[in-house]
């Protein structure tokens, strides 16, 4: 009779040989998948946890994306990076600030994460936030120390991307701090 180990890895093997147009690794889907016992199993024998797939994503940012703190916790426990950005620049705080997931976000910027991080549109964390009407990452962000006043390729501030949802919440808190347009 075959153990999980032994199932988890003919499963690692099998996934690999198959894997989709995205590259992601077998950790990558068990993270998309909210399998953290398997996940732990995998980490153990995975020989790069931020092994990037074709779009350059971590399997932190798969993880940020969803807002699992807990695999977040368990991915940096382990050595994922929580400043690596993919192919377009995005970093995993970015992923969690625009899904608005206030706790993965908390966690993120305790662990180091870098709010000044742009992507390829210059656009940052807070601008996401601010686009989405998420206030309370918007908070956590600006507390952190992002800059209100950066424009991205769009010529927005994060005031000018919360205007134009006409989240008039998060543009009150950006004047709080400073922001002016």
């Amino acid at each position: 009779m075959m153990t999980l180990r032994k199932k988890l890895l003919l499963l690692l093997l099998a996934t690999t040989l198959l894997a989709g147009c995205d590259g992601n690794t077998p950790l990558m889907d068990e993270v998309q998948n909210g399998e953290i016992e398997k996940a732990k199993v995998l980490i153990e024998n995975i020989g790069d946890i931020n092994e990037r797939n074709n779009y350059g994503w971590t399997v932190l940012m798969h993880a940020a994306r969803l807002g699992n703190v807990e695999l977040l916790k368990l991915l940096v426990e382990n050595g994922a990076d929580v400043n690596a950005q993919d192919q377009d620049d995005w970093s995993a705080l970015m992923r969690a600030s625009l899904r608005g997931h206030t706790e993965a976000v908390r966690y993120l910027l305790s662990k180091g994460a870098d709010v000044s991080f742009k992507d390829n549109t210059n656009t940052t964390a807070l601008h996401w936030a601010a686009l989405r009407g998420h206030k309370d990452v918007v908070l956590l962000l600006l507390d952190a120390g992002a800059d209100f006043t950066l424009v991205n390729d769009r010529r927005w501030t994060p005031m000018k991307a919360a205007a134009t949802e006409g989240e008039n919440d998060i543009i009150m808190l950006l004047k709080r701090y400073g922001a002016k347009e």
